[in-house]
């Protein structure tokens, strides 16, 4: 859907909010123009209320999941050390 890219400098200029028609749920979408053209990604609740419309900032991605945007949706990946998996087994 999305050309790859790394990194790409972006203007959030909409974010939309709606309901799932199978689940109900609701969906959150923001909107971005780029010099790749207009792109968009699902995100959940809380990178939804933590931008609003006009930031600029790079935006980085992974295929069609938003991984960054500027200093206000950071990467969700965290770093796990292996005592926290002592419950799995190598």
């Amino acid at each position: 859907m999305f050309q790859n890219f790394d990194s790409v400098d972006a203007l959030l200029i909409n974010k939309k909010k709606g309901r799932s028609f199978y689940t109900g749920k609701p969906v959150y979408k923001l909107v971005f123009q780029t010099k790749l053209g207009i792109l968009n990604f699902e995100v959940d609740e809380d990178c939804f209320h933590c931008v609003e419309v006009g930031y600029k900032g790079l935006l980085k991605a992974d295929g069609s999941k938003l991984v960054s945007f500027g200093k206000w949706i950071e990467s969700p990946i965290m770093p796990v050390t292996t005592s926290e998996l002592s419950w799995l087994q190598f």
